[in-house]
């Protein structure tokens, strides 16, 4: 949920939860709804997700050539993306991909670019410098499957 809100954002809805619900019976609905006015995000779809389903998250980097990153989604779960970007120049840049159905992004510094459908197995977006190495999830806080295509270094 910190991945998907923000660490500090769950932090709240933790607090939240917890004031507002002590001593009583809640729901996971109810927990949902607290992280929802707190984050000001959509999360029905990741509770759904969450406990209906036995959908995985696995992404990996497919393509890297000069500029042009192509991620693809392999798990059935979906997931906003944090991309940490090497340029061959020694510089880095932080991407945040939103997912469309969470109307709206976690708080970050990254730059954020076009949301990612759910129902497209794979993004591709270009970058303002020749690429030399991308990583999805740079903070590993996403319960990915698979890490080991999580990275991609370009060869020369």
């Amino acid at each position: 949920m910190g991945y998907i809100i923000g660490q500090e954002n769950l932090a709240k809805t933790l607090k939240k939860y917890f004031t507002d619900f002590a001593f009583k019976h809640p729901t996971p609905t109810n927990f949902i709804r607290t992280a929802e006015k707190i984050s000001d995000l959509q999360l029905q779809w990741y509770l759904n997700e969450w406990t209906q389903t036995t959908n995985k998250i696995d992404y990996a980097v497919s393509e890297v050539k000069d500029k042009k990153i192509t991620l693809k989604r392999i798990g059935n779960l979906p997931m906003p993306i944090d991309l940490k970007v090497i340029y061959i120049d020694g510089s880095t840049e932080n991407f945040y991909i939103p997912l469309r159905m969470l109307l709206g992004n976690k708080p970050n510094s990254a730059t954020i670019i076009n949301d990612w459908s759910w129902t497209s197995p794979t993004y591709t977006f270009i970058t303002t410098k020749p690429v030399k190495n991308v990583e999805i999830d740079p903070s590993q806080l996403m319960a990915d499957v698979d890490r080991t295509n999580n990275t991609s270094e370009v060869k020369k």
